[in-house]
């Protein structure tokens, strides 16, 4: 009886995820990822799980946890607006966290790494429903229909799930040593991750794919051989490397110039200039900066100031004024998803003349929704995961060892992701709490397990 039961919520945990995990990164269906979030809840809390074991790896979570409780009580400008924003925002944070947690307590007392390759399939989902309907827009249309996003209403989504698909898999693939068939079938579960932001011009999402196989191939060469250099396999990862980095630039150059050519004069127009009054009064304050230093606005620094506007200057630009704004209001702006909106208004006395949604920086958007010190703390508890993962890397245990890989490479990378996008929100803040902390809960189960046994 007790067995059947057992495989009843292990089949109910792997099927709401399946069903969870794919929502994430599809739109519109907001009702449906909390609705699996209600169920999850209840399956994980039905459970006798050692929730101590795991806060106690990752105490700063819990120290989170409290902060944005206090940050609601004693911070909050506007009560009803804070509660309003907490609830639509960092309670799923913590939700998802504690889901999070108790799957993977639950999951982590199997000796199985199917784990990983049931999660890189599950966020893989939304990209092959891409490819498929890119493939029938391509046959309708008799073209290559670049920038078609399928289901998806910003590129994003792609690149976000991409991402996280990408680590799982190149987890498994380096963790399977020999060449064969199981290999074989893990680089082809690899390829629409690549395919699918390139497809989509998701020039963020195809850098951090990329990026995240380079990462892997290098954590896997330092932990395996401990000093040893295996010259041959390190030219063939260079190789591998270096292919597919001038491949996605040779397609990103030839199908969109614009976005790949020219961005570090962009970056560097947009670091001249105050950008609170450019942002307040438009960009002819900048115009009239540049002139009084002598500049001549020729076509090719008058595309650079219109990139400020709507581009890649924009993004600097936007981090410049927000990391300004967030010395303003310490403490954070009611938990609002809209703070900088919030900020930048108030800075201007009325509505900027130049309109950007954030900053386009998670660090420094989570800093003027919750503080300073709670954009600390948020740190804190993703360099607390980064460091369980690669303790648990370390071990070469193999049960363990690949969660570890899984663990400290999504710490580390969406760390990154967070300073070129605004990533520690809506769906992909929920994301990012639930496979951190089930990744860890794995770890921490497996390591009960293994000293038990």
């Amino acid at each position: 009886m007790s067995l059947n039961l057992e495989r009843f919520k292990t089949t109910a945990l792997f099927s709401l995820l399946f069903i969870l995990i794919p929502l994430w990164n599809i739109p519109h269906t907001i009702a449906g990822r909390y609705i699996c979030e209600g169920l999850l809840l209840v399956l994980v809390f039905t459970n006798k799980l050692n929730w101590k074991l795991f806060f106690q790896e990752n105490k700063a979570l819990a120290l989170f946890f409290a902060y944005l409780f206090l940050q609601l009580i004693f911070f909050s400008r506007d009560y009803q607006a804070a509660f309003s924003n907490f609830r639509a925002e960092w309670m799923h944070f913590i939700l998802f966290s504690i889901i999070g947690a108790g799957a993977g307590l639950f999951l982590g007392k199997k000796d199985s790494n199917k784990t990983l390759l049931f999660l890189g399939v599950a966020f893989s989902i939304p990209l092959y429903i891409h490819l498929i309907l890119f493939a029938i827009k391509a046959i309708a249309t008799h073209e290559i229909p670049w920038r078609y996003l399928g289901l998806s209403e910003i590129h994003g989504d792609l690149g976000y799930t991409a991402l996280q698909a990408t680590i799982f898999l190149m987890t498994l693939c380096v963790y399977q040593k020999k060449f064969n068939l199981r290999k074989l079938s893990l680089i082809f579960l690899l390829i629409p991750c690549i395919v699918s932001p390139v497809l989509a011009k998701s020039r963020g999402g195809i850098l951090f794919v990329i990026a995240t196989i380079i990462f892997i191939f290098i954590v896997d060469s330092i932990n395996q051989n401990k000093g040893k250099v295996q010259y041959f396999k390190f030219l063939a990862r260079g190789a591998l490397a270096l292919t597919l980095c001038l491949s996605v630039y040779l397609i990103g150059v030839n199908t969109d110039p614009t976005r790949w050519n020219g961005v570090a004069s962009r970056v560097s127009l947009s670091l001249k200039g105050n950008p609170g009054e450019i942002y307040c009064q438009g960009i002819g304050s900048l115009e009239d900066t540049l002139k009084r230093e002598g500049t001549q606005i020729t076509t090719s620094i008058q595309k650079s100031l219109d990139s400020i506007v709507d581009g890649d200057g924009a993004r600097v630009m936007a981090a410049r004024s927000g990391a300004e704004l967030t010395l303003q209001s310490p403490m954070g702006i009611d938990q609002s998803k809209q703070a900088y909106q919030q900020a930048i208004t108030k800075q201007c006395n009325g509505a900027p003349a130049i309109f950007i949604s954030h900053t386009h920086n998670a660090w420094i958007d989570t800093a003027l929704a919750i503080g300073i010190p709670g954009a600390a703390l948020l740190f804190i508890t993703l360099l607390t995961y980064m460091v369980r993962g690669r303790n648990a890397l370390n071990t070469n245990i193999s049960p363990i060892a690949p969660y570890g890989m899984a663990l400290f490479a999504t710490s580390f990378l969406w760390t990154i992701r967070g300073l070129l996008d605004s990533v520690q929100r809506d769906q992909m803040l929920e994301m990012q709490a639930f496979v951190l902390a089930m990744l860890l809960g794995i770890i921490v189960a497996r390591k009960k397990g293994l000293s038990q046994g």
